[in-house]
């Protein structure tokens, strides 16, 4: 996959040479985002909004509750047996608190949240880590060794430093102290030290991010700028930390696509773009504009691309780590919407403030919306299709609503938060992803280690993509699919791509996936797979779906089935091969997720070459002569993540009659 790199990166970052010429730009005095509570026109003008009731009710919900509790006891999970959910659990719902107190102290602005809020800082300064147990190696940092900025620091410690900046005129100095005193201790001064290059080696390792081209660069990068910008006295030491957050963010930049595509998932584009927007509009507002990220064209491409991979109904593929529901948060496209094209906000200035779970990304909204216009949603039709041809991805859709929609994906395995899942395929019906990617497992400490494709819907197991002599794809960049040709036409969609870089070792010498979409009737969609051989071997393919899969009919070499997506998605399932097959459904395991079932198919003997079709397409109902298929439960962790499991309860086609070809 090709980035932004080059003259194209450099063109998508308006840089200032040095320290202090950005130190002519910035205020005097340190600024946070958004106007501080002591503004009351601006404040009391939001207050008014249904959103600002509901936002005070939950400061007083929050109020009547106690504080919960830092639990070591918990937090230790991750060492002991690798949860991070107990912990985690527990820390969002004080930070939540906290937040939530602010807003609900600015909007109103009587006083009667301060008693909480003082309790919840000092409940929140005793922690003896801000750092999510899973970032925190060896459970250091709990113990006492010095505290580093990850993820959970870089949020919090900027909510709690433009917390600060807010209700400056609100809180005790003794609690404004504090709170400035644990953003410096906690966030802002490793950061510091690690751009001087004065902090120790175990908090500069810790701080890794700063170089990494995925989520966590733009998150912390952002966390901790804006945690200097609200609270560092020193216009000098703020221009020099601007200066690393924005070279930070060439970094960031460069690993998406050309094409714009992030391999993260859209779930973590709204994640970490959501960020590299934030600092952006930091910096584009303390510099006056002079400096301003978001000007230039591939940042551009970035901002759009999540909005083309809807393939219908409100779906979106789940590749990589990305949640089954996950789209493209609207607050985010709306706000990079204005700035670029000045397109109108799709909802009120006050939205922001009843759903928004970060203080710093909420105050983002409420400052780039006020007094913008806001108008009707884009009606526009997404087109026929969507094509990221440097990354891979491509997204089908019907010529006429309701329609049998689908994606698929090239790419290669070491993608950010990767899935070994070169050539998988999404189809969509009656708004429902009957034929999909699982999407993300629940983290634990096995999911980012070195059993994680070992885990079935990390692997190639968990997609719909083929097995080969047995085996399954490798992870690593040199697994990557060649994009061999295109056709793109109104009433058909075909692309070819190479896939035998993902199964080396096995002895092929071609592995051919096309995929051809057809937009007559309702739509189908034809995968097919043509591959050869050094000397005969096995090969199989599979269809990964969320349903009931049933058996129709079969001959020596063809298999009908169907898979009932629910809510009237029946998708018939035709495959083709030129010998005799068998097949098995097992339910892919991934503890509190919905469970995707996986239909196997593998050719009963070995070849030196042939091919394996699946035909799909929507059925009007339940074939009375259909069978449901017996499930079983696909193991929770493969021997081997490069071997296939063997299959249970294996049914086949009839054999091939004397003298059949």
């Amino acid at each position: 996959m090709k980035t932004l790199a080059g003259a194209a990166l450099a063109a998508a970052m308006i840089l200032v040479s040095h320290a202090a010429d950005t130190a002519a730009l910035l205020p005097a005095t340190p600024a946070g985002i958004g106007r501080p509570a002591s503004d009351r026109a601006w404040w009391n003008k939001l207050a008014t909004t249904p959103e600002a009731r509901t936002a005070i009710k939950r400061a007083e919900d929050w109020m009547a509750r106690p504080m919960p509790a830092f639990d070591r006891e918990r937090y230790l999970d991750f060492v002991t047996n690798g949860d991070r959910e107990r912990y985690q659990t527990i820390n969002t719902a004080r930070w939540e608190r906290f937040k939530c107190l602010v807003l609900g102290e600015c909007l109103e602005a009587k006083g009667r949240f301060i008693p909480a809020l003082e309790e919840t800082v000092a409940s929140l300064s005793t922690d003896p880590s801000w750092i999510l147990p899973a970032h925190d190696y060896g459970a250091a940092v709990v113990n006492g060794a010095p505290p580093y900025a990850d993820l959970g620091v870089a949020m919090n410690g900027c909510q709690m430093a433009l917390a600060s900046w807010l209700l400056a005129d609100r809180l005790p100095a003794s609690t404004l102290s504090l709170m400035r005193a644990q953003v410096s201790k906690r966030l802002t001064g490793p950061v510091l030290a690690t751009i001087n290059g004065s902090a120790p080696k175990s908090v500069i390792s810790g701080h890794w991010w700063a170089r990494a081209n995925h989520n966590w660069n733009a998150v912390c990068t952002a966390g901790a700028l804006g945690a200097i910008l609200a609270t560092e006295p020193s216009v000098e030491t703020r221009a020099k930390a601007l200066d690393w957050a924005v070279s930070n963010m060439k970094v960031f930049l460069s690993g998406f696509g050309k094409d714009g595509y992030c391999s993260e998932g859209v779930g973590y584009w709204n994640y970490g773009f959501s960020h590299f927007v934030f600092l952006a509009e930091m910096v584009r507002t303390q510099t006056g504009g002079a400096i301003d990220p978001l000007a230039a064209e591939p940042v551009r491409r970035i901002a759009a691309a999540p909005t083309k991979l809807e393939i219908a109904d409100g779906v979106y593929p789940a590749y990589a780590d990305c949640p089954l529901s996950a789209r493209p948060d609207t607050l985010l496209t709306d706000l990079v919407r204005w700035r670029i094209s000045k397109r109108p906000f799709t909802t009120g200035a006050a939205t922001a403030l009843a759903s928004n779970p970060l203080l710093y990304l909420t105050m983002m909204d409420l400052t780039a919306r006020d007094g913008a216009p806001c108008g009707v949603p884009d009606a526009s039709p997404a087109g026929l299709r969507a094509w990221f041809p440097d990354s891979g991805v491509c997204v089908v859709r019907p010529a006429s609503p309701g329609g049998l929609a689908a994606s698929w994906k090239g790419g290669h395995n070491a993608e950010h938060h990767n899935h070994n899942d070169v050539g998988t395929t999404v189809v969509v019906w009656k708004g429902r992803a009957v034929i999909a990617d699982p999407g993300a497992m629940t983290y634990r400490s096995e999911t980012f280690g070195k059993n994680r494709y070992r885990l079935p819907v990390m692997g190639s197991y968990g997609h719909s993509v083929p097995v080969v002599a047995g085996m399954l794809q490798k992870e690593g960049s040199s697994s990557a699919a060649r994009v061999l040709n295109t056709a793109f036409s109104d009433s058909t969609d075909s692309i070819t791509m190479d896939l035998s870089s993902a199964y080396p070792d096995t002895g092929l010498k071609q592995l051919e996936r096309r995929w051809t979409y057809q937009r007559d009737g309702a739509g189908h969609l034809v995968i097919e797979d043509r591959f050869r051989f050094e000397s005969p071997s096995a090969f199989g393919s599979a269809l990964v779906g969320f349903g009931t899969w049933y058996f129709v009919k079969s001959t020596s070499t063809a298999a009908r089935f169907l898979i009932d997506g629910g809510n009237g998605a029946i998708l018939q399932a035709d495959a083709e091969f030129p010998t005799t097959a068998t097949w098995h459904v097992c339910k892919l395991h991934n503890p509190g997720k919905p469970a995707a079932h996986r239909l196997g198919l593998d050719l009963t003997d070995p070849l030196a070459q042939g091919f394996l079709r699946w035909t799909l397409r929507p059925a009007s109902g339940l074939d009375p002569k259909a069978t449901r298929l017996p499930v079983t439960e696909a193991p929770a962790m493969l021997e081997d993540p490069r071997k296939a499991p063997p299959a249970a309860s294996a049914q086949r086609t009839p054999p091939q009659k004397p003298g059949a070809p």
